[in-house]
């Protein structure tokens, strides 16, 4: 019912005349953003709602407490087409609405606040008491729709420090201690992005270090004329100054490192254009491997690895032992290049059975697959299961909800399987090591 309700909305949405007039347009994008505010109040409600329900179902089957509630922020992610990551800040945003925020999902229902700036707000009071929280929501009421998320950031950390100073300074020093962490993501065109979390005065002490050395760099090239220095930018000259200082090289380009590549046969020994694979990190144009690989002074190992001419598909191996083999394992990190679970995008970090080994599966290449260690971990809760074949992966949650994706090696993303004519059925897997500099 409700179903067709929804879908019968998106229709008479989809059908509307077009706007006569530029003012007309905007009007109907801010109505149409309202709507859009109001239906995520209702996502939380019924979020909110399932977690109440969850809870009460596993304490009257006397679950113990701490086992209650196992693996709801998944669900909740898969349901919203959303990484179990996403899915537990919806999970704890709709809890905290519902419960000590009643102003900001007032708002959120009336279209005043986005879901972005409600799931702020919850987020920056998380570590409050309910008491502090609900205080936080009455204090900030006249503000919400009218502060940026950046407003509302600072506004709810004043008051936060306001209610409890000691508990803020009790959180700087944990937080000093155990948020430091460095993370890297892929962001396209052969970079990635290196992001270091840390406390605020060692933060602002590593951009005025790498600040003070670039302004001496592009000082000391327009004094000696160096044509180099003045091609590079600040910010060019700021990222090669944090390499160098940081890996301890003589130059940026000559840093240590160690990559692990995939590239089509008829790229890397012909004149193909299709891209080559970094695992984990997405698509590399072949011309840049193909310059890795021309550099003197780097390692190579090559490893031939066949696929089905058809769709791509990597070759099985199999295995009578129950950890996966080193090979094995690798073809199965190269297959499914980040983890498995549908919109999970972490890195692979455990290989595992898909049908689990105490009931049965056997160590192959159809029974293997590659997660995340928090989604290995939620496999095993009562209620989920992973199963599906080497071209598919099915993940069924405990409330009977199937969510399927395609299993195929990345490299085949981009490739053109039954061209004509066919490609060779043969993919390169490359390591790459550049050694030291002196």
């Amino acid at each position: 019912m409700v179903e067709a309700k929804v879908q019968e909305f998106v229709t008479f949405l989809d059908s509307l005349p077009a706007a006569g007039s530029e003012a007309e347009n905007i009007d109907r994008i801010h109505n149409v953003e309202v709507a859009k505010r109001a239906l995520s109040a209702v996502q939380a409600k019924a979020t909110h709602r399932f977690v109440e329900q969850r809870q009460a179902q596993e304490t009257s089957r006397r679950v113990p407490a701490s086992m209650q509630i196992k693996g709801v922020e998944a669900e909740v992610g898969l349901a919203r087409g959303e990484s179990p990551f996403v899915g537990a800040g919806l999970t704890h945003t709709a809890t905290a609405l519902c419960t000590v925020l009643p102003n900001t999902l007032q708002a959120l229902a009336t279209g005043q606040v986005s879901e972005y700036h409600a799931r702020v707000v919850a987020e920056q009071t998380n570590h409050l008491s309910d008491a502090h929280r609900r205080e936080i929501d009455a204090a900030i009421m006249h503000r919400l729709g009218r502060a940026s998320s950046s407003q509302l950031r600072t506004l709810i950390q004043g008051h936060a420090y306001r209610l409890d100073r000691a508990a803020a300074d009790q959180r700087a020093g944990d937080n000093a201690r155990r948020r430091r962490r460095i993370c890297m993501d892929p962001a396209g065109e052969g970079m990635v992005y290196l992001t270091a979390e840390l406390p605020t005065h060692q933060g602002v002490a590593v951009m005025d270090a790498l600040t003070k050395t670039a302004n001496q760099r592009l000082a000391a090239a327009r004094n000696t004329d160096d044509s180099d220095g003045e091609t590079r930018g600040r910010d060019q000259v700021m990222v090669d100054a944090f390499v160098e200082l940081l890996t301890g090289q003589t130059t940026a380009t000559g840093v240590t490192a160690e990559v692990v590549v995939i590239m089509h046969d008829s790229t890397l020994f012909g004149d193909d254009d299709l891209p080559g694979w970094v695992l984990g990190q997405g698509p590399l144009p072949a011309g840049m491997v193909k310059d890795w690989l021309a550099a003197p002074e780097a390692a190579k190992f090559f490893r031939r690895m066949y696929t089905r001419p058809t769709d791509g598909q990597l070759v099985a191996l199999e295995s009578v032992r129950r950890r996966f083999p080193g090979v094995l394992s690798k073809m199965l990190k190269i297959r499914d290049d980040t983890c498995a679970t549908p919109w999970c995008n972490s890195p692979v970090e455990d290989i595992d059975h898909r049908q689990p080994w105490a009931q049965g599966g056997k160590t192959t290449w159809a029974n293997g697959l590659g997660l995340c260690k928090r989604c290995n971990q939620r496999k095993q809760n009562r209620g989920w299961s992973y199963t599906g074949t080497t071209d598919h992966l099915t993940v069924t949650t405990p409330t009977g909800h199937h969510y399927s994706v395609p299993t195929r090696p990345p490299i085949t993303q981009v490739a053109r399987w039954n061209s004509d004519p066919p490609l060779h059925n043969l993919v390169i897997d490359i390591d790459i090591a550049w050694p030291t500099a002196a």
